[in-house]
């Protein structure tokens, strides 16, 4: 029996700012037969308060306690295995406010973690920090390596740009603690009282939702309102249990 759902954000729930159709109505239609709902996204310009409000302010129902996000999840990692070292931070505020949240001192120089997340003014002089810091042994975190993210119209490029060109650079590849990277599931179990087969992923890209799913041993659902198309599962690899047009079709199919 299922009994939380985690939804990725982008592509699966909203688009840019716009709710897809059905969205609400499936989280409501989830609670109102005691499933949790639970929100997890790579995305880390926002903490896990600011996406909690975004979600509401668009009528999507959400506690900051059911928010795991990209920034969220790169300082509860530093805490849990970096704790004492300072982070130089290539990202934008959702990160600065989550380190800060844990007690955790960001630097420009000096720095014993790299954490990179998107970051919309990313420079040469950024990179290059970035770089230097890592040659002198700094560990190289990364919130997620996504090339794009889903807006109104079309898709922008992602945190993954930035993860490539300090890679590239520095010639270190980065521990990526955001899907489909297993990590999150081991908290969101033991802060839920969740088991594996209670649980059940919904997102729109094979390559991390689903992939995140196939690595914790738990059930997947491809929506083709985002990234990935139903063409797509053949040619990746990837196959989900489940593949919806959106989540509006989540509840008759899944949870009768």
């Amino acid at each position: 029996m299922i009994k939380a759902v985690i939804f990725d954000l982008d592509g699966t729930l909203y688009r840019g700012k716009t709710p897809l159709p059905g969205a609400a109505e499936t989280l409501d239609a989830l609670r109102g037969r005691g499933v949790k709902a639970l929100f997890l996204t790579n995305a880390a310009t926002m903490g896990r308060a600011e996406v909690a409000a975004k979600l509401n302010g668009m009528g999507l129902r959400a506690k900051k306690e059911d928010v795991y996000c990209g920034a969220y999840l790169l300082a509860r990692y530093i805490a849990q295995n970096h704790k004492g070292n300072p982070v130089y931070v290539v990202g934008e505020k959702g990160i600065f406010d989550e380190l800060k949240e844990m007690g955790i001192t960001t630097v420009e120089e000096g720095a014993g973690v790299v954490a990179v997340g998107l970051d919309r003014r990313f420079t040469y002089d950024k990179l290059a920090k970035a770089h230097l810091a890592l040659k002198r042994g700094a560990v190289f975190l990364a919130s997620n390596t996504d090339a794009t993210f889903p807006v109104e119209g079309g898709e922008l490029p992602g945190a993954g740009g930035m993860v490539a060109a300090i890679e590239k650079v520095s010639g270190k590849r980065p521990h990526v603690t955001g899907k489909p990277n297993p990590y999150v599931m081991e908290l969101i179990e033991k802060e839920h009282g969740l088991k594996k087969q209670e649980i059940m992923v919904v997102g729109d890209r094979l390559e991390t939702d689903i992939a995140f799913a196939r690595n914790c041993g738990v059930k997947s659902a491809l929506v083709l309102s985002g990234a990935s198309k139903k063409e797509d599962i053949r040619e990746n690899g990837m196959r989900p249990d489940y593949v919806f047009g959106s989540v509006a079709e989540l509840i008759s199919a899944v949870l009768p």
